[in-house]
């Protein structure tokens, strides 16, 4: 090669460096997608109040009740019974609204990015709030957008508000909103937690009070508190037998057994069946049918509904470990199911499978045995397979919830999650819970009026 050509090739190259050096800069300097983007936002909930709207009309036969609330962003609580109740919520408030919602719905590649983008809802582990939703929800406010929150961080499984965390209150007076407390009537009955099946008859969102600023700036944290549970405070079952509304469909109890897992006649555990319309109990024979209000009919009805019979579980649970009906050496489980898949969950990220077992509930821990064990690197990849029983003291949980209908989510420190998943889609995950709850408090010395939720 002439001296003439090799200066040019090193030209040549020397520019295409600079190109791509350029390139490089140029991708640098690229912003991203601001996430809490006000005008977008606008855009997307003009094009979509009317059609969800449309949409809950058709399968929920909601009816929006008027209320006062003027266009300004508020801090928005409401009781949770069903899936439907963001929508029903966003379509009784004028403006935008920002949900926290479950980091499940971000773990879809396609619908998550999808809700990502209209609607920027705040991504929860559903365990528990962390810092950074904190810090997100902060930015909402900036954003001047209004935030929705369901305090219950889950929906009842037995039509009545479950438990509000004290801390709610705290978070209120943080954010120095004016605080919009609604209440969602019908939606549990619409699609039960466990169920498999919806159902029609009519539901609404009521606004129940609002508290403006100054006067929540004079509120005690404890006095917040309480007016949160009140106005939170509803029991569907209790609402129905004053209305006696007809939600009419398919297969009423189908899926009945996540929430009913006791026999209210032979008190067997993990004894119920559910089918179509009924449930039964594999043990003594005992049955009911339920009707299109929600009430249970038959023979001999021990319970009129799921909120009564709920009750009861909950009394033989504190009952059993008062008394001591179990093994408190640790030796026997209280609660255990055989098929299940292990996950290690991450924040809006695709949960990874760690093996397939048993899971049993003892008396001071968790414990799921397998013969598959999948080993991973701190990547995610798999790197081998093999026998390991994972071991989760009570002391080390932080926290634990159900998610969907029967899904275990486990809070091991901060950042720490685990979910299982039963193969047998029956399976009562709410059993484990509460019975982790009393056994956990018990050990304590703690009352035992806390499930879980």
């Amino acid at each position: 090669m002439s001296e003439t050509e090799e200066k040019a090739a090193v030209n040549a190259s020397a520019d295409k460096n600079d190109k791509a050096v350029n390139k490089d800069k140029n991708q640098k300097k690229k912003k991203p997608e601001k996430k809490y983007n006000l005008p977008r936002h606008k855009f997307w909930f003009g094009i979509g109040k009317p059609l969800t709207l449309a949409f809950l009309k058709f399968k929920a036969n909601f009816k929006r009740t008027k209320n006062d609330l003027t266009k300004r962003p508020y801090m928005i609580l409401c009781n949770h019974a069903c899936d439907l109740d963001p929508l029903m919520v966003i379509n009784s408030v004028p403006g935008v609204v920002h949900a926290l919602a479950s980091d499940h719905l971000f773990k879809h590649p396609v619908f998550g990015k999808f809700v990502a983008h209209i609607a920027s809802p705040i991504p929860i582990v559903r365990a528990q709030m962390d810092l950074k939703s904190i810090k997100e929800a902060m930015l909402v406010r900036k954003d001047g957008a209004s935030l929705l929150i369901f305090p219950e961080a889950n929906c009842c499984f037995s039509s009545k508000t479950s438990y509000i965390a004290p801390a709610t209150a705290k978070l209120v007076k943080q954010f120095k909103m004016p605080l919009a407390l609604f209440n969602v009537r019908g939606s549990y009955l619409t699609k039960p937690r466990w169920s498999n099946s919806w159902r029609k008859g009519k539901t609404s969102c009521v606004l129940v009070r609002v508290i403006e600023p100054e006067e929540l700036a004079a509120m005690s944290v404890d006095e917040l508190y309480s007016a949160i549970c009140e106005a939170l405070s509803f029991n569907e079952m209790e609402y129905q037998r004053e209305m006696h509304i007809s939600f009419k469909g398919h297969d009423l109890l189908d899926g009945a057994e996540r929430m009913l897992y006791q026999c209210p006649k032979c008190g067997k555990m993990m004894a119920m069946k559910s089918e179509g319309d009924s449930i039964f109990c594999t043990e003594c024979g005992y049955k009911v049918t339920m009707n299109s209000e929600g009430f249970f009919e038959g023979d001999d009805v021990i319970f009129d509904a799921f909120d009564k019979w709920d009750d009861w579980q909950r009394e033989q649970a504190v009952k059993l470990v008062t008394e001591g009906n179990y093994d408190a050496t640790g030796e026997t489980p209280v609660i255990v199911t055989p098929v299940n898949e292990l996950y290690k969950a991450k924040r809006a990220e695709k949960n990874v499978l760690m093996g397939e077992g048993s899971f049993a509930l003892y008396s001071d821990r968790f414990v799921f045995d397998t013969e598959n064990a999948i080993e991973t690197d701190e990547e995610g990849n798999a790197t081998g397979v093999g026998p390991k029983q994972f071991v989760w003291k009570f002391e080390d949980i932080t926290k634990l919830s159900c998610v969907h209908k029967n899904r275990i989510q486990i809070a091991v420190g901060e950042k720490e999650y685990y979910e299982i998943h039963s193969k047998n889609t029956y399976r009562s995950a709410y059993a484990y819970m509460i019975y982790f709850y009393c056994l956990k408090r018990h050990a304590q010395g703690k009352e035992l009026d806390f499930f879980g939720m």
